[in-house]
């Protein structure tokens, strides 16, 4: 009996127990159907959109030399890194044979100028003296012997004397004027047509030597390669006794006080960008901030190989650390969404591709279904679906079905 007593106890107290349990859970159950959540308001702004692209650093100046002539290498006067002024020497090839051509035409050039000079100075001014002194003793002779013919021809007329005497006479003066005439035709040819054309003819042939010396002594400067910027010296590909043809570079110099950044810009946001927009630059290699740059060229033309945009981005550089060719990432603005509908964009969730925002309805959640634009700095652009100024749920969204009921624990205003 007693036995039966105990049992009947241990039941008893069993059925309190797991009474009391089922007591607990079912409150338990009750709490949570009501989720806490923090909400904030909808905003209309003006949002801008910002996109990370990658590039390459470039020096602003960057130029590839090659020799205008071939030749052998001779002297590499340079080092890689190192800081050269515009006009200074790089790289000498071998000069012996340009030398050797330079002098050549130097000594036919000083014939050619002397020969001139000679002309000039000597020869036919001395060729026309004579030619002129003979000229007035022609003419001298021709008018004596005029005036003697003319006075022979009166007598001869009035018989004073015989015509053998008059004949002779005659024939004189025939020759005296022949004399004359020949004299005078060789004089004013000289004067006006052998002289000037062989002068003519060695002034070409100073000028041509004048030019073939100019050529030869281009030469003897193009066997030395020169910077033609201040700037600091990049790759050199030449040896010392190496071959060197034209077109082949040797050496690169560059100016790295300023660099570019290389980037493309596909073209549904090359219109987006600007010459002049600030750009923030990011180079892990030497930089944990970021640096400040702008835009300074947007290429209106596609890139034939990669169907881009190019677009180069200034970026000062006055401790020369950045190095061309290191890597870089370049943060722009592409956008700019006035008057957008913005939300957080942890606000919207997405069921089987449908996006959701849940506004507050009194201490009930509502599911609204939004069609979203653009995301940026944190926010989402609502294209459609949503007003501006409503309160929405920012936490405790992924645990919300559409009528859930929920407690505000916190409340923001958007921005």
């Amino acid at each position: 009996m007693r036995k039966k007593a105990y049992i009947t106890a241990l039941i008893l107290i069993a059925a309190l127990v797991v009474s009391g349990c089922g007591a607990q859970t079912s409150s338990e159950t009750e709490q949570e159907k009501i989720v806490p959540v923090n909400v904030t308001l909808s905003q209309k702004e003006d949002l801008p959109e910002y996109q990370s692209f990658p590039g390459k650093v470039m020096a602003v100046d960057e130029v590839s030399l090659s020799p205008k002539l071939g030749g052998k290498v001779e002297q590499i006067l340079v080092r890689e890194g190192e800081q050269v002024r515009a006009g200074q020497a790089l790289i000498r090839l071998e000069q012996k044979d340009v030398i050797n051509q330079v002098n050549q035409a130097q000594a036919a050039y000083d014939a050619a100028l002397a020969n001139l000079s000679n002309l000039e100075q000597g020869q036919f001014p001395q060729q026309l003296a004579q030619l002129e002194s003979a000229l007035k003793q022609a003419e001298a002779n021709f008018n004596n012997a005029k005036e003697n013919y003319e006075r022979m021809k009166e007598l001869f007329n009035e018989g004073a004397i015989p015509k053998q005497q008059f004949e002779g006479v005659e024939l004189q003066y025939n020759i005296a004027k022949e004399q004359y005439e020949s004299a005078k035709t060789q004089f004013t040819i000289t004067k006006e047509k052998t002289i000037p054309e062989s002068l003519s003819a060695a002034k070409a042939q100073v000028k041509q030597a004048e030019a073939m010396l100019s050529a030869a002594k281009s030469a003897l400067e193009d066997s030395i390669i020169t910077s033609p910027i201040d700037g600091t010296v990049g790759a050199i590909s030449a040896t010392v006794g190496g071959l060197a043809s034209p077109g082949y570079p040797l050496i690169t110099v560059g100016n790295l006080n300023s660099v570019e950044i290389h980037i493309s810009v596909t073209e549904d946001r090359i219109n987006g960008l600007k010459v002049g927009q600030e750009a923030e630059v990011t180079v892990e290699a030497v930089a944990d901030e970021p640096l400040k740059g702008e835009i300074v060229s947007l290429s209106p033309f596609k890139d034939p190989m990669t169907q881009v945009y190019p677009v180069k981005i200034l970026v000062p550089n006055e401790k020369g650390l950045l190095k061309s060719g290191m890597f870089a990432r370049v943060k722009l603005m592409v956008a700019l969404h006035t008057d957008a509908v913005t939300v957080p964009e942890d606000a919207v969730v997405s069921y089987d591709g449908t996006k959701i925002v849940y506004t507050l309805e009194g201490d009930v959640a509502k599911a609204i279904t939004v069609e979203t634009g653009s995301s940026s700095m944190g926010k989402t652009v609502i294209v459609k679906g949503l007003e501006a100024g409503k309160e929405i749920i920012v936490e405790g969204q992924d645990l919300l079905t559409d009528g859930a009921k929920v407690k505000v624990e916190g409340r923001g205003d958007g921005k």
